[in-house]
């Protein structure tokens, strides 16, 4: 194909860039640079600065005993990343499949967090609203209602800010983030008014483009975004039936729109608002079978789904002992299936407010109260059922943070929640930090947590009765709540200056575990998917990572993730949808001025299937990228994604059709930055 050949000429120019590559990886940091970007071949600092989700407060880095990813939008969109599975992907102690669990943009994300999947137990929160919750924690199941979908679709240049709270998060976010809690937030316009186009065309019929403004006028901080992206991606299945012997492949289409305003009301007084939204389109042609499984058609399965997510806070500092927060927010999203011979509706919306008080008595001591309330309404209409959901939680929660020395530091977190459902749930949690050498310079850091957690049934998992995709997927109404312990042990080194390793042990038991199984197929009926309470599951590991910069050496740096998980049910089985190994690794460098170019891996082995418990081959993929700075306002980039076309598996269909979903392959995208 003509686009093939044009990749393997720029490949080889892509490559010739890259073998100058020293050593590295713009590495992350907590806060964004300057609002606009002044040298784009600048190294980035290789430890952040603070912490905004890992407590209730904002918390120096180095100061908290919780692990916690920040993850940089910026900094990975200068690496041609550009999704957030992609970002999510090459994060410490993450597996997940970069473009959603069919391996095509569009379809639902999965990811699991230290061998604890998104849907069993890793909330997802968006300008502090909670999209996880009892309506649609499930990843086999949830069908648009929650944050598979928002983390299968999302783009990062509408946020600002991301971090990945890893370890039992019950006594800070409560319910569903017993793996953690992945926190994403709209930037804040800050400075001097710039704007920002992106646009990138690429392989597969792929078009990205862009649009952000930001800034303040006098007392009034804003940020608007709008982005649309198309893609025909690049599906393939082997084995079974055939699937799709067209060729054609599944489109994707979506916009995102995003906005902030904030205004200093008074110094002491800060009034914000967001408002994100997202309407997408994945339609994937399809075998259409009789009654007896016999292909007789290819249609296509369309999937429509529109989300709105509205908040606003108040801020203030009431005197030098007191501050006050309180947000209200409101989330919905709609998802509309109009698959041949089967139409489904699901609607999920949401209010919430929270109100949180920080008092600090002395440099010492510093204490964190509020409360939470929450009201869900769920509702689903479809071929076989149809059910309405209403769900109120109430929530107390408090921290304790206590420092008795410039080198130590200590918390405590206790939440209780009141469901109108599941009644009452209490956690806790206990973190610290503890600089080796006694100074807040110290190269050596120790730093661990130990809390509790929980995940409700979801309504799906109880009363689900429907048959999608050859599954008849029948809930089962007598599940019970699921309940964790676990914890971490870490050590921070600084190696030398700007280089740091970190190694952390993890364990996680999570009792009464919730399973998705399959039962026996009775012809001509569709494959049973059903849900348990398994006896427990213990997920036990350690996680590395290493990472620096070279400013004297063509300001190159590095990165390099390692992560070992064992997650495994009481008979000793691998959970589903895990990988034993995962390991990323980047080098970028800036051989002359103006250009950065370098070259990343991703790899994951000892996978297990998202269905069922089957073994999946090990996959390693290679990447390259390279950006050039025209002038102080443009900027050309090019990536070569999947370098060496490795078509590895996603996911095994155990039904009657038997198939296997592979990934997409080698692809090359090219476009260009304006900023004015």
């Amino acid at each position: 194909m003509l686009y093939t050949k044009k990749a393997l000429q720029m490949g080889a120019i892509a490559v010739g860039l890259a073998a100058f590559a020293g050593q590295s990886s713009l590495a992350e940091s907590a806060k964004k640079e300057d609002s606009k970007p002044v040298a784009k071949t600048e190294t980035m600092q290789v430890l952040p600065e603070l912490t905004m989700a890992s407590h209730f407060v904002g918390v120096p880095y180095n100061q908290s005993g919780v692990s916690v990813s920040i993850i940089n939008p910026e900094s990975f969109e200068k690496r041609g990343i550009e999704t957030l599975s992609g970002a999510l992907a090459r994060t410490s102690g993450v597996y997940m499949l970069d473009g959603g669990s069919t391996g095509q943009y569009g379809s639902s994300g999965y990811m699991s967090v230290r061998g604890v999947s998104l849907s069993g137990g890793t909330m997802l929160m968006v300008d502090g609203m909670r999209i996880s919750d009892v309506s649609n924690a499930s990843g086999l199941g949830s069908y648009g209602s929650g944050p598979e979908d928002l983390l299968g679709v999302s783009s990062l240049f509408d946020i600002g800010s991301a971090e990945l709270v890893k370890g039992p998060q019950g006594a800070v976010y409560g319910g569903n983030s017993y793996g953690g809690v992945l926190a994403l937030n709209t930037p804040e316009g800050t400075d001097k008014p710039y704007s920002r186009f992106f646009n990138e065309v690429g392989s597969f019929g792929s078009y990205t483009g862009t649009f952000t403004t930001q800034g303040r006028i006098r007392k009034l901080g804003y940020f608007v975004g709008v982005g649309y992206e198309t893609t025909q991606n690049d599906a393939k299945y082997e084995g079974g039936l055939p699937y799709n012997p067209t060729g054609r492949h599944s489109d994707f289409s979506q916009w995102q729109e995003a906005l902030r305003l904030t205004y200093d009301a008074t110094k002491d007084v800060k009034v914000s608002m967001t408002y994100r939204r997202q309407d997408s389109r994945y339609a994937e042609p399809g075998t259409v079978s009789d009654a007896m499984w016999n292909p007789i058609a290819i249609e296509d399965f369309n999937t429509d789904m529109r989300s709105n997510i509205v908040t606003a806070s108040v801020d203030a500092k009431l005197n030098e002992l007191w501050t006050t927060s309180f947000m209200v927010g409101f989330y919905d999203r709609h998802v509309k299936f109009d698959w041949p011979d089967q139409a489904a509706w699901y609607d999920h919306s949401k209010f919430q407010s929270e109100w949180r008080n920080a008092l600090t008595w002395n440099k010492e001591w510093k204490t964190i109260l509020g409360m939470a309330w929450d009201r869900t309404v769920y509702h689903t209409v479809n071929n076989y059922t149809r059910y309405d959901i209403l769900d109120s939680n109430l929530a107390w929660f408090a921290e304790q943070m206590w420092a008795p020395t410039d080198y130590l530091d200590f918390s405590l977190a206790g939440r209780l929640e009141h469901s109108s459902i599941w009644n009452n749930n209490a956690t806790w949690r206990f973190s610290g930090s503890w600089k080796v050498q006694g100074h807040k310079d110290a190269s050596t850091r120790i730093l661990g947590s130990v809390g509790s957690g929980f995940r409700a049934p979801t309504q799906w998992e109880q009363y689900a009765d429907t048959v999608y995709g050859g599954y008849h997927y029948l809930g089962n109404p007598d599940l019970s709540i699921s309940r964790s312990l676990g914890g971490d042990l870490g050590v921070e080194q600084r190696l030398a200056d700007d280089h740091y390793l970190t190694v952390s042990g993890f364990w996680t038991r999570i009792n009464n575990i919730i399973e998705n199984y399959y039962g026996s197929s009775d012809w001509p009926d569709p494959t049973p998917a059903l849900w348990r309470n398994g006896s427990y599951g213990i997920m036990t590991g350690v996680e590395m990572s290493f990472r620096g910069e070279f400013k004297d050496a063509w300001k190159s740096g590095y990165t390099v993730n390692y992560t070992y998980v064992m997650p495994r049910n009481n008979e000793g089985k691998q959970l589903q949808g895990t990988a034993r190994h995962t390991i990323n690794a980047e080098i970028h460098t800036s051989p002359i001025e103006k250009l950065t170019c370098g070259v990343g891996v991703l790899a994951a082995m000892n996978r297990t299937n998202t269905f069922g418990s089957n073994r999946l081959d090990n996959y390693m993929t290679c990447r390259l990228f390279a950006r050039y700075q025209v002038t102080d306002n443009v900027a050309l980039h090019l990536r070569l994604e999947n370098l060496f076309d490795q078509r590895y598996e996603i996911t095994q269909s155990p039904n009657v059709w038997s198939s296997t979903a592979l990934a997409r392959g080698f692809g090359i995208f090219g476009g260009v930055t304006v900023e004015f």
